[in-house]
């Protein structure tokens, strides 16, 4: 077991990794395996001794022998024997197969479960490892649904199996450390048919466990390429987007939680432009990492990047990069931070047009995470800016074939309640079919579908705004600027019977429409 040194340091003891023990193998503390079964020291002075073993003279002496030496006085903590040996494991840097023969079949087996997953369109697997089995699970239109359970061994050969066939990631793979990586459909491995990247995220869970999320990313269909309208966006919205598409300038945020479709509604719009100005006009974008191929821009990832302070400097720097490239329109795949928030309003202000995404509850909202992220007034509040201010989430669709009507006695008081004041009738809507059907595979959804609401701003809103009114900023909008919020548009869906009431409240709360006036 090698001691662990950070990269570029000299062998001072204060240059070692702060997750590594100082009585690893061959370091300053280094004592022997028998002390190393016992007990781990590290130079902040926390000393983790296995509980039976306190009164050990083997630590007794390695305590006498730290404060001779100068280093922090021990801080000590009883564990369990089996911690000691994972605090020495997580020095090792990498995964033992016990043959090539090994990696390669596990390979070959997280290959099978991609295919197998991607054939039902599933958004993401997530493979978690606890102490007496490991659970795989699926994410179907939306909804979390039971793969399979294996031993925990398999699960720890199978997350390993899949950050070495990774092309973008760490140098080596860390069982208990947070860890990202991208695996890119290449010539050495090819990834299942419509397939054409996995994005692999590591966690640590406790008990030595570990989690594996692994997003799916698809090919897009040249039918569907730049197709807005495919996504679910009401006549009305669709007109919001060819406006906001036309202007020169000006920022446009789409905002959501993760997994809502933001990524696919920036790429529709990407395409959208190129198409509408024939692909002549320089499109640019910088994402971390790019999801989907877009024909006709010029797509800059991030690099060079192993920590999250990293990683925003070097997605700073690639903005900065793109802007410098004398684009026509840039695409930030999120503003995370106020430097990129900050370099995003400046490329508006020189005359390129925008979008970008955001985490936001609304719209509303996006003005005022914004100056959470130390945009100044002028430039927040300028509608010539900040042009359109986008929110959506998914939906499950139900299956036209085989969803059900709904008794109103089915309905909790509560909720029909709400549903009669919205106006809608109960004989309009539509559950799922338990049981399916064929054309859906038996899960009862035919897939996902968009509910979104759209601001372009004013002089007035803005104004409202500037003054904190948020209330009154979103009255205005209702009214004055003939907006329809998320809730209205999720109640055009359960008049029309295609989601299920239970659904729709899961995804944007209680059925309540905003007042107006």
């Amino acid at each position: 077991m090698a001691f662990t040194l950070l990269p570029g340091k000299k062998k001072n003891v204060e240059d070692w990794d702060p997750a590594t023990p100082l009585t690893a193998e061959g370091g300053p503390l280094d004592r022997g395996q028998n002390l190393r079964q016992i007990a781990a020291y590290y130079n902040d002075g926390k000393l983790i001794v296995s509980k039976s073993h306190k009164s050990s003279p083997h630590i007794l002496s390695l305590i006498a022998e730290v404060r001779a030496a100068g280093y922090p006085e021990p801080i000590i903590e009883g564990v369990e024997l089996n911690r000691i040996q994972v605090a020495y494991e997580r020095t090792t840097g990498s995964f033992d197969f016990r043959s090539k023969q090994d990696e390669v079949r596990m390979r070959r087996e997280v290959l099978n479960l991609v295919s197998d997953m991607a054939k039902r369109r599933v958004s993401d697997i997530h493979v978690v490892v606890y102490e007496q089995s490991c659970l795989v699970r699926a994410r179907v239109a939306g909804a979390m649904e039971h793969i399979a359970e294996w031993p925990p061994e398999y699960g720890h050969s199978f997350c390993a199996a899949a950050f070495t066939m990774a092309d973008a990631a760490d140098v080596n793979y860390q069982p208990y450390e947070y860890q990202g990586a991208r695996v890119s459909n290449r010539k050495d491995l090819q990834l299942p048919e419509g397939v054409i990247s996995l994005r692999l995220q590591f966690n640590p869970t406790v008990y030595d466990g570990r989690a594996m999320i692994v997003r799916l990313l698809y090919n897009t269909d040249d039918k569907t390429a730049g197709d807005v309208a495919a996504l679910g966006f009401t006549p009305e919205q669709l007109e919001d987007f060819e406006f906001l598409r036309s202007k020169p300038y000006g920022i446009n945020v789409v905002a959501g939680p993760t997994g809502h479709g933001k990524s696919t509604t920036l790429q529709r719009n990407i395409i959208a432009i190129l198409k509408e100005y024939n692909y002549n006009l320089a499109f640019y974008t910088v994402e971390d990492p790019p999801e989907y191929p877009i024909q006709g821009a010029v797509q800059m990832p991030v690099t060079n990047a192993n920590t999250q302070e990293e990683r925003a400097a070097q997605f700073t720097k690639a903005i900065a990069a793109a802007m410098r490239s004398n684009p026509d329109r840039i695409m930030i795949g999120e503003v995370r931070d106020a430097a990129s928030a900050g370099l995003a309003f400046e490329a508006a202000m020189t005359g390129h047009q925008v979008w970008t995404s955001l985490h936001s509850n609304d719209a509303i909202t996006i003005p005022f995470r914004l100056r959470d992220l130390e945009v100044e007034e002028y430039k927040l509040c300028d509608p010539t800016l900040m042009t359109g201010m986008i929110s959506q989430r998914l939906v499950r669709k139900l299956c036209k074939s085989c969803c059900l009507p709904i008794e109103e006695k089915e309905l909790n008081y509560n909720l029909l309640a709400r549903l009669e004041a919205a106006q809608v009738p109960v004989e309009r809507l539509r559950k799922r079919n338990p049981q399916g059907c064929p054309k859906c595979n038996s899960t009862g959804y035919s897939s996902r579908t968009v509910v979104s609401e759209i601001i372009i701003p004013d002089n007035t809103f803005m104004d409202m705004v500037r003054r904190d009114q948020k209330q009154d900023a979103e009255q205005y909008w209702l009214t004055s600027l003939n907006g329809r919020n998320m809730m209205e548009h999720m109640v055009d869906r359960l008049r029309a019977g295609e989601v299920d009431p239970g659904d729709a409240e899961r995804v944007v709360g209680p059925i309540i429409l905003p007042k107006r006036g």
